[in-house]
């Protein structure tokens, strides 16, 4: 849960300003593209509807890299200065020590971290089921239209359309309907076009053939199928404004794509702009129909530009079209790059113990503390007046210290080397097993052969103890510093307090 919600935070607040950069770069880019073919404006917003959840995604898979894949430990060693300080820091009786996130990684306040997931989720879940809802719309209409009967007109169109842009004869069935306004295309490995029965039976042949050549420029294109893709891609990023424009921006292009088309290959372009301001003229009916996954000639609200873009159509020459279209690419894609490079991780704060609890573990700790230096305070006071009157005593009692602290620095130099994964990974590990405050985490091993060397039985191990969550007691969990496996796990009920 808590490797998850971090996950999801990183997401989504990446996302907010990189998929903002992504949409602003692409207008910029769509406006240095102005005079050249509406292909590559579509493609430049489809590049950017990409980017916009790879982007962030890309972000969200390194932070996930980084907590599952094991990280050599010398990093610790770096940052926390010799093995000795290392040592001093998670030895057994030391101070219990703060353990910080990463530097990268922000805390975000509990009620608020969780209120942007709980927000963000049902945003998920409502756009998931308003596609499948548009999914069965578009069932719906497939199931309710109709074959056409016999018409001449009908049939030469299709065979014009299938001649001039070179598809298989009879590989599109072509379907009327009752209830649809304007023409539309659906199927994933089937493809149809449904036309509206009015059409049909006004009988104009330049009308036809404009709204037939349309639906199969879409087909040729595999229009259908990159829609659904380009829906499931929205469907992360449509919290955000921006990514709405993109995917505007794209059926848009998309339109003016199918236009060039069908003025190119099918019909002449003032013929095809008469015939588009009368389709047009149809679709306001169609707009509470705007949920289905069906593309049509009538799915951008943009009559006037694809007008102006078919009557004036001006070409760049091919030189400057190659440096403009590769100077674009740059412009979007290395400010991606470095936006990958500029983002932060994300996590919830974990809850803050209780103050009654802290002040009366304290409390335990300080008498703990006071009852074993008055148990020992007679062998201290007999060991101290010994080494006063004995040099060879102190001497003696010096050396063995000093020895002692060598194998200690020896000890945990080996526990360095071996461990795989680090200090922080270990305690996430152990605080998606058990939420709650991190009280210790040290570092151990047991099975040793030799100083510095572990037995071929021996375990490294992180030792972590998390406070309990409502009842004041307390979880030790080993986690296996080699693979971050759960070794064990022991829970300790709060202690009584004495009356």
């Amino acid at each position: 849960m808590r490797i998850s919600s971090q996950l999801l935070l990183t997401f989504l607040l990446n996302a907010c300003w990189q998929i903002a950069l992504i949409a602003a770069l692409a207008a910029i880019g769509s406006r240095w593209l102005r005079k050249s073919a509406a292909r590559y404006h579509h493609w430049l917003w489809v590049s950017a509807l990409c980017l916009a959840f790879l982007v962030p995604a890309i972000v969200t898979l390194r932070v996930l890299y980084d907590t599952i894949v094991p990280i050599d430990f010398t990093e610790i060693r770096s940052a926390r200065g010799s093995v000795s300080q290392l040592a001093r820091e998670i030895a057994p009786g030391a101070p219990i020590p703060t353990f910080a996130a990463r530097e990268s990684t922000l805390q975000l306040n509990q009620v608020v971290g969780l209120a942007l997931l709980a927000l963000f989720c049902a945003l998920l879940l409502y756009r998931v089921l308003k596609l499948i809802q548009a999914w069965q719309t578009t069932r719906s209409i497939k199931r309710l239209a109709l074959p056409i009967e016999s018409d001449d007109k009908v049939r030469e169109v299709i065979s014009t359309c299938e001649r001039q842009l070179g598809t298989r004869s009879q590989s599109v069935e072509v379907l009327r309907s009752l209830t649809l306004p304007v023409p539309v295309t659906i199927g994933l490995r089937h493809p149809l076009i449904i036309l509206p029965d009015a059409l049909l039976h006004e009988g104009n042949v330049e009308l036809l053939t404009s709204a037939i050549g349309h639906e199969f420029i879409h087909i040729a294109r595999r229009d259908y199928v990159l829609n659904l893709i380009y829906e499931l891609i929205f469907i992360p990023i449509s919290f955000h404004p921006a990514a709405a424009l993109i995917r505007r921006r794209i059926k848009e292009t998309r339109e003016l794509c199918c236009d060039e088309l069908v003025a190119e290959r099918i019909l002449n372009a003032e013929a095809y702009a008469r015939s588009l301001v009368r389709l047009a003229g149809s679709a306001p009916p169609l707009r509470p129909l705007s949920v289905t996954t069906t593309v049509g000639i009538a799915d951008a609200d943009i009559l006037e530009a694809r007008i102006m873009s078919l009557l004036k159509r001006p070409e760049l020459n091919s030189p400057t079209k190659k440096l403009l279209l590769a100077a674009v690419s740059l412009l979007l894609l290395l400010p991606c790059v470095a936006a990958a490079g500029f983002a932060k991780r994300f996590d919830v704060e974990t809850n803050a113990q209780d103050p009654a609890t802290q002040e009366r573990e304290v409390k335990e700790r300080t008498e703990k503390a006071t009852t074993e230096m008055k148990r020992r305070e007679p062998f201290t006071t007999e060991m101290k007046e010994r080494m006063e009157r004995d040099p060879r005593f102190r001497e003696e009692i010096e050396r063995k210290e000093r020895a002692e602290a060598e194998m200690r620095e020896v000890r945990q130099a080996a526990l360095v080397r071996l461990a795989k994964i680090n200090m922080d990974q270990a305690i996430q590990i152990a605080t998606s097993q058990q939420a709650g405050k991190v009280l210790f985490c040290s570092l151990d091993a047991n099975h040793w052969e030799a100083p510095g060397k572990l037995a071929s039985d021996g375990v490294v191990f992180y030792r972590v103890i998390i406070a309990n969550e409502g009842d004041g007691g307390s979880t030790l969990i080993w986690v296996n510093a080699i693979d971050g496996t759960i070794i064990k796990t022991e829970k300790e009920l709060p202690r009584k307090r004495e009356q």
